[in-house]
């Protein structure tokens, strides 16, 4: 008889294979995420297994199927921006999941990276920093999200045209922004040659952006030189997290109603796509795409240079007249009737017949005397508008590679071209026309590390100098020594036939420029006449001055600077629990390559320049957590300069429990190299000499040998140079240095539904850089004029506070508003020739009023900015920029069934020009129409 039986080794066999079998099973949750008021689907909801790194994200449709070798129960975690996180423990696999996401507050809750280089959430943060997330980008009561930074607290924006903007905060706002770092998913925006970032026209199409931080106030401790003002850096949406394609249209009518305009208005269309995809878990690619073209704000301030304040000033009513936007009249050494009287009277006297000494002699003599004024006269300029391109156009297109070579590594290969036309304002105004950039960058980045080398080659195109090229059209059809001796001739010849002297001067200008006023009729056909602005004529000159570099007689700029950078930082976080350390280093090399028409450069013979620097910081919390402590420290060296050491030593303290109600304070260093521009530039701008202030530069101009004296005030033109204290003696060049002490609080209030942020500050500025005047040969015909940046020995320092309330109301209500105040102590500021171009206004605030959801698909935002009337100082001029204030809204509606939205706002709705900075364009309304299409899920 057989019998049947189990060998107890055998039975603990089957058992352990059918357990390892019922591990390796999967468990497959699927499900739908809704909006809970509207009841349609959420793409993009980023859902998570608890303590796993096992995820996905929600389709178009809002479905979700996530599988993973987990037993139950486990708990699912669904998150999204602006929506509450939803955590749901699975129980049942087999009955499918609905998932309702509620939008809420996150006032304080965002994370930020920026302040310490480390994750951490904003209220936590232990200096001033701001934060735009994706949902305010799509919100934002402006055109695009550039734009909006204007709305944040404390920010200041330089407006030189329709794209060509900056963002500034704690004053010395110029027209360039050396003192603000820009960054682009870590990579410097700075364009090498110019040395600042030119707005956002290199930087992100609207579409890329996942998120903005705005670093407020001195941050080289961590991001290097330059960082003095505050640091920007714009996040891109990742390929892995936000994929599938986008698109917006965006089409806004503009200059209606513009002053000084022929036309009555004009279109700005803006087109950019955006196209991510994950081939498979590791590899993923993005495209994207932008371009913007439009008919730009006119620059067209025409009040005199001599006095700005009396506008009842002009050609007619000034025989020297020097309009701001007009270019080719500007006094490159001043003519004074009164000065060549003497000379004048001679001359007449003697073509006479008459000898010196004799009654005849003497009788022609002071009747010449008597009718020449003292009064300065100078060419007939062209305006603006007939000089430059104000056909604007930004395009942008970028590609990134992303390889995940494990969960915890990314390889990143990115390459991008940019390309704008543009003005902007310098030494003179400058028409930048098909101004390029290429860039590229390779990354290497882990949880807690990343090795980062990026690239930046410079294209000036056909850019070139609007002001100089006045001039040189002017030269070209008469020079100016015949000009002015035309002029004078027959203005006395006038006078002493008993004309008056304004008719003596309108008929000496017919004369000179041969041509009625205001471009009318030629007077003698058989003598070369101005040629009349936008004529064939007048565009042959243009065409061919503006086509000769400036080395060789023209204005064209030719900038073929490059820029490449190896960076590195590590966090110890898995290798140190008991406190936070983190180093980094960086090496940076420039090559400034101008072919000798703007920097000290030769042709073939670019400037090589190798820049170094490290850092490291640690933190560490103690008192249950309640307060923190950080301390970095960073060292660099500029092979043309000292090596510069900025530490940093920061607090934050919870004054409760939940840590949602801080106290902060720092006090840090920071510094900047002088840009490349302010070390090496050698431009003529025709009326005087712009000069880098390093030695190698000056003394190629005798200054060593040959002194230098101050110009009486902050214009290089007129001013008169002051002889009474000597030569000037030109302080040693070094970096600019500032030492910032901050106090502030960030809190929750009212259930958090109240953020209230405020601080205060003080910057003490040591070797600060500002712009110097001055005259070599003083009163001589070999006299001539410069401007220079010098490092002053007296100290400067500025102060201010800003305060900010964001409030959410029921209904989804949101009402946000701020206040900054800024103010400069300058021990220089009586010194003769000197400019501290502080260039910010006193007071500045800000309203906004918002609803995503004031029903299920219509969402507003509307914005009220002001600011105070304030001095502007710059090479370009000085001058009062007047108060103003605007008005900025839109209302937006979803189709979540074609995967659409659209907004209908405008940018200055009132349409009250103004001008943000002396001597750029007028802004006027924008009223325009976006739609977007989006089909990315993250």
């Amino acid at each position: 008889m057989q019998r049947s039986f189990c060998h107890p080794q055998i039975l603990l066999a089957i058992i352990f294979f059918h357990s390892i079998n019922c591990i390796a099973q999967q468990t497959t949750v699927n499900g739908r995420v809704v909006d809970q008021v509207t009841r349609q689907p959420v793409a993009g909801v980023n859902i998570i297994i608890d303590n796993t790194d096992l995820g996905t994200a929600s389709d178009v449709n809002g479905n979700f199927s996530l599988s993973a070798p987990q037993a139950i129960p486990f708990t699912m975690i669904f998150s999204f921006v602006g929506m509450k996180t939803q955590k749901i423990i699975v129980t049942n696999p087999s009955t499918p999941l609905t998932v309702e996401m509620v939008e809420e507050s996150i006032l304080g809750e965002e994370v930020v990276v920026s302040a310490s280089r480390a994750e951490e959430n904003i209220l936590g943060s232990p200096v001033s920093i701001e934060k735009i997330n994706l949902v305010e980008i799509q919100q934002m009561s402006a055109p695009n999200f550039y734009d909006g930074l204007q709305n944040i607290k404390g920010v200041d924006m330089s407006v030189h045209s329709l794209i060509f903007k900056l963002p500034n905060t704690r004053g010395f706002n110029g027209n360039t922004n050396y003192r603000m770092n820009q960054f682009v998913d870590g990579v410097d925006n700075t364009a090498p040659g110019l040395s600042f970032a030119a707005g956002n026209i290199f930087g992100l199409s609207t579409l890329d952006v996942e998120s903005v931080e705005m670093l407020v106030g001195a941050s080289s401790a961590l991001y290097g030189p330059g960082g003095m003002n505050g640091t920007l850096l714009m996040t891109s949406k990742n390929p892995f997290d936000f994929q599938g394609i986008s698109a917006t249209l965006q089409s806004g009518v503009m200059n209606v109603n513009a002053p000084n305009r022929d036309n009555f208005s004009s279109l700005m269309n803006d087109f950019n796509i955006r196209y991510a995809k994950a081939f498979t878990k590791k590899l993923a690619l993005k495209i994207t795409a932008g371009y913007i073209f439009a008919e730009d704000w006119n620059a067209s301030d025409f009040r005199d240079r001599t006095d700005l304040n009396d506008p009842s000033l002009n050609r007619q009513s000034n025989p020297g007249y020097d309009g701001v936007n007009t270019y080719g009249d500007d006094i490159i050494v001043p003519v004074n009737l009164a000065d060549v009287a003497p000379e004048v009277a001679d001359n007449v006297a003697r073509s006479q017949g008459y000898v010196p000494g004799s009654p005849e002699y003497d009788d022609i003599y002071n009747r010449v005397i008597s009718v020449m004024p003292d009064q300065v006269i100078s060419r007939t300029g062209f305006q603006e508008r007939y000089l430059v391109d104000y056909g604007t156009k930004n395009f942008k297109a970028g590609a990134t590679l992303h390889y995940k070579i494990h969960n915890d590594l990314d390889a990143i290969v990115q390459g991008n071209y940019s390309n704008g036309t543009s003005v902007y304002s310098a030494q003179n105004r400058f028409s930048l026309n098909n101004f390029s950039i290429y860039s590229g960058r390779l990354e290497l980045k882990g949880k807690n590390f990343y090795i980062r080398s990026y690239g930046m080659i410079e294209n000036s195109g056909n850019t070139y100098d609007a002001g100089a090229t006045g001039l040189l059209i002017n030269e070209a059809w008469k020079p100016s020594e015949d000009w002015y001796t035309d002029y004078i001739q027959y203005f006395t010849q006038t006078a002493l036939l008993g004309g008056t002297e304004e008719d003596a001067h309108r008929f000496a200008r017919l004369v000179a420029d041969n041509r009625a006023e205001n471009f009318g009729t030629i007077f003698n056909p058989l003598k070369p006449a101005i040629p009349i602005p936008g004529s064939v004529e007048f565009n042959n000159y243009k065409n061919e001055i503006t086509s000769t570099p400036i080395n060789n007689g023209g204005s064209k700029v030719t900038d073929h600077s490059k820029l490449f950078h190896i960076e590195g930082l590590y966090n110890f976080d898995k290798q140190i629990h008991f406190m936070e350390w983190i180093v980094g280093a960086s090496h940076r090399i420039y090559i400034v390559d101008s072919e000798g028409t703007i920097f000290f450069d030769k042709p073939g013979d670019p400037i090589v320049v190798n820049q170094f620097g490290a850092f490291t910081q640690l933190g560490k919390k103690f008192l249950r957590d309640r307060v923190k402590l950080t301390a970095s420290a960073r060292f660099d060296k500029n092979e043309n300069f000292k090596a510069q050491i900025t530490p940093r030593f920061s607090f934050v303290y919870a004054l409760n429990e939940s840590g949602d109600r801080n106290l902060r304070g720092s006090w840090q260093t920071a510094f900047r190299f002088p840009a490349i521009a302010d070390q090496w530039i050698n431009l003529n701008t025709g009326r005087y000499i712009v000069l880098g202030g390093l030695p190698q530069v000056q003394h190629s101009y005798d200054f060593d040998t040959n002194p230098v004296y101050p110009l009486s005030g902050q214009n290089p033109i007129i001013d008169k140079p002051v002889l009474d204290n000597g030569p000037f003696i030109i302080p040693s060049f070094v970096p600019e240095k500032v030492t910032a002490l901050e106090f502030g609080y960030r809190g929750l209030h009212l259930q958090k539904s109240v953020l209230i942020d405020a601080y205060v500050y003080q910057n003490i500025y040591s070797g600060f850089m500002a712009q110097q005047n001055l005259a070599q040969n003083p009163n001589t015909p070999d006299e001539r004029r410069f401007q220079t940046t010098i490092s002053t020995t007296n100290p400067v320092s500025s102060y201010g506070w800003s305060a900010g309330i964001d409030w959410f109301l029921r209904r989804g209500f949101l009402i946000k508003g701020n206040i900054s105040f800024n103010a400069l102590i300058d021990e220089n500021e009586n010194l003769p020739g000197y400019q501290s171009a502080f260039n910010t206004p006193d007071y500045r605030y800000n309203i906004t009023v918002g609803n995503r959801h004031i029903t299920k698909r219509m969402g507003f935002n509307v914005t009220w900015r002001w600011q105070n009337d304030f001095l502007w100082e710059s090479s370009f001029g000085v001058g009062t920029i007047p108060a103003f204030g605007t008005l900025d809204a839109n209302i937006n509606f979803k189709f979540e069934s074609i995967k659409s939205s659209i907004k209908i706002g405008g940018s200055n709705l009132l349409n009250k020009y103004y001008t943000t900075n002396l001597g750029s364009g007028q802004v006027g309304g924008l009223y325009y129409f976006t739609w977007s299409f989006d089909d990315v899920f993250k």
